[in-house]
């Protein structure tokens, strides 16, 4: 009878943790990083901010949860077309991850943060669960990532989506300046230090993929 009482009161409070998640998901879409307080979230959920840090002590450990959400999504949508889509090669691919990002704007918005902020504030411990996930998270997808693109070697998979974020984490941020910097860019003389990811996420992305290929079966031995 004990049990029963607090596995409810478990199911309940997993099922408020995936309400905090998804209704920071709606502000985040809204909002800036930085301009995106718990405050705002606790209120969105009819919490208190004391009663928020029950479930998550600081806003990064809160966007951290919310990466992960994002990403499994990601991983699931990437993996199903990657069963579908047979055999790839680096202009396919990279146009496909163009359009899964695209379609899944608010992890593509979030990925800049996580090195840099998100990652930052964590304990040791939960530093070690949170890759361990995503190493696992990833395995089944970089499987089907090296079946997929002739040439990526076995375990390939792995740095081929890690190397991808990073071209994300480096690209967006270009690509959406600071108003001062996007003012000062509209100068023509500066034409060339401006990025747009929509066209240089692409390239930067084939030229990965094509690297990470040049092993395969027609390019041995040269």
């Amino acid at each position: 009878m004990v049990s029963q009482v607090r596995a409810r009161s478990e199911q309940a409070k997993e099922a408020r943790r995936a309400e905090i998640l998804e209704q920071t998901r709606v502000l985040w879409a809204q909002a800036r990083y930085e301009d995106l307080t718990l405050q705002a979230v606790a209120q969105r959920v009819g919490l208190t901010k004391a009663a928020l840090y029950g479930y998550f002590p600081t806003k990064e450990s809160l966007f951290l949860s919310l990466y992960e959400t994002l990403l499994v999504r990601f991983l699931d949508e990437l993996q199903r077309h990657l069963r579908l889509g047979g055999r790839h090669t680096p202009d396919s691919l990279s146009a496909l991850m163009v359009t899964l990002l695209g379609e899944h704007a608010d992890l593509t918005r979030l990925i800049p943060h996580l090195a840099s902020l998100l990652e930052r504030n964590i304990s040791e411990a939960r530093a070690h669960d949170h890759k361990h996930w995503v190493l696992a998270r990833l395995g089944p997808v970089s499987t089907s990532l090296e079946a997929a693109l002739p040439g990526l070697p076995s375990g390939g998979g792995v740095g081929l989506l890690t190397y991808t974020q990073a071209l994300v984490a480096g690209l967006y941020p270009m690509s959406d300046p600071a108003p001062a910097v996007g003012a000062a860019l509209q100068d023509p003389a500066l034409s060339a230090l401006c990025v747009r990811l929509d066209t240089a996420l692409p390239t930067a992305l084939r030229a990965l993929y094509t690297g990470l290929s040049i092993t395969g079966p027609g390019t041995a031995g040269t």
